[in-house]
């Protein structure tokens, strides 16, 4: 298994294999971007893409992740993830454990802290790995 980050100039020919695991996570928010969206943020190099993969399984998830720049210090976010139903066992410690890829590049990027909005299913996960709930957004439309 490995989580490899797609380089910014091969988003293009990557993206229609990995799209359909960001749409699921996007599925469950308030529309506040879309795969349009998060496609230019890629070309753009606002966003990385990272593609989940095996031998036995090609690609089997994806996630996007993001430098985020506080007053204080910088967080690297990963605000949509997904893979195919049922591989969470799978893949999470290796993706999100101690010198994971995602961790590693963080350091690199300069990051304090990682961040990660995610469903409640996903807590029991979490904390095997020190990640704590920090807070739930919850939102209202105006109308």
């Amino acid at each position: 298994m490995k989580l490899i980050r797609i380089e910014q100039n091969c988003v293009e020919v990557t993206w229609p294999y990995a799209k359909d695991f960001i749409k699921k996570a996007l599925d469950i928010s308030k529309g506040e971007r879309d795969l349009d969206d998060i496609y230019l943020s890629l070309l753009h190099g606002q966003m990385q893409l990272w593609v989940l993969a095996s031998e036995e399984d090609g690609i089997f998830g994806a996630c996007i992740s993001q430098v985020v720049e506080y007053p204080k210090y910088k967080v690297f976010m990963i605000p949509w993830a997904g893979s195919k139903p049922h591989t969470i066992k799978k893949w999470y410690s290796y993706c999100l454990g101690k010198d994971s890829p995602l961790e590693k590049f963080a350091k690199e990027q300069g990051a304090r802290r990682l961040e990660f909005p995610v469903r409640d299913g996903w807590l029991k996960f979490t904390r095997q790995h020190n990640f704590e709930k920090y807070y739930t957004t919850i939102v209202k439309d105006i109308k």
